[in-house]
């Protein structure tokens, strides 16, 4: 005859599920630094110049930002976030400051789309947490993109002279981006080991939506009409997120419309993304 369990015994046997699952956790952790450590050493492996190439980069490109946009096309990029649309260095630093996450947010979702194929050796030990795989790759990116902000800072303060006050906001933009990244990257990978057409699918959404967001021109420049279309884009709050947090004129925070789709997008992306993920991984094996 089966004996019944006393509370104390229930007790005991919870606390020690709980040791467990934080055991278990912390080893991810462990596990996923290890990965983000080799993707961080192997980008600049065997280089001269080695890490300083995550400074060289954004300074490369905000210079051409401003040949280009500045002296070449000279689009006009009147808007709240550009103090004046004649100066070229306005220009550039309005680009730089939307394609920096932009990028980040691009590397996160082409890496992590096939990350789960590319790693299938991994994912055929019964063990290994699959998740680590698309985490590590948000993170790098993430990574990256923070080196970038320091370029952008020292930029800001070269030509304007001074920061935004809503610049304290930076942090939790970059969470929501954080969350909507690892979100999609869950989705998207899950989505690549059932339908390899996904990555070049992705490549082309990618595209698309870079040029409908508002980094290459301004809100206030464009017609009513497309302006309600590029709203329509959940990136362009990102973006418009970080055009308020960089570069308002009088150091307002963002306007909260844009926090409340940011924050319900991420939100939404990383709970289905995860959910998609955990119900799926079991048959990867199967279907790699």
């Amino acid at each position: 005859m089966e004996q019944m369990q006393t509370p104390e015994e229930g007790e005991q046997k919870k606390r020690i599920s709980i040791r467990k699952r934080l055991a278990h956790q912390w080893r991810q952790r462990t596990l996923l630094w290890e990965f983000l450590k080799r993707d961080l050493q192997a980008r600049y492996v065997g280089s001269v110049m080695g890490f300083f190439w995550s400074v060289i980069n954004p300074i490369v490109l905000l210079g051409l930002y401003t040949f280009i946009f500045g002296f070449v096309i000279r689009p006009d990029f009147t808007g709240r976030y550009v103090i004046d649309s004649g100066n070229r260095m306005e220009i550039a630093l309005y680009i730089f400051c939307g394609l920096l996450p932009w990028y980040a947010l691009q590397e996160a979702i082409l890496r992590s789309t096939t990350c789960i194929v590319d790693n299938g050796h991994l994912i055929r030990q019964i063990r290994f947490p699959a998740k680590i795989l698309p985490a590590y790759l948000v993170l790098s990116s993430l990574i990256n993109q923070l080196i970038g902000t320091f370029v952008l800072i020292g930029a800001i303060w070269f030509i304007r002279g001074a920061f935004s006050t809503a610049l304290a906001a930076f942090p939790l933009v970059v969470i929501l981006q954080g969350m909507l990244a690892f979100g999609l990257a869950l989705f998207l990978c899950t989505l690549h080991v059932y339908l390899r057409d996904t990555a070049p699918l992705v490549t082309i959404g990618v595209m698309v939506a870079m040029w409908t967001t508002p980094m290459f021109y301004t809100l206030e420049a464009i017609p009513e009409k497309i302006r309600t279309l590029v709203l329509f884009n959940p990136f362009s709050h990102m973006i418009i997120l970080y055009h308020g947090t960089f570069l308002d004129k009088e150091g307002a925070w963002p306007d909260l419309t844009h926090w409340v789709i940011m924050a319900t997008v991420s939100l939404l992306a990383l709970f289905v993304g995860y959910r998609i993920f955990t119900r799926a991984h079991s048959e990867f094996v199967d279907v790699i």
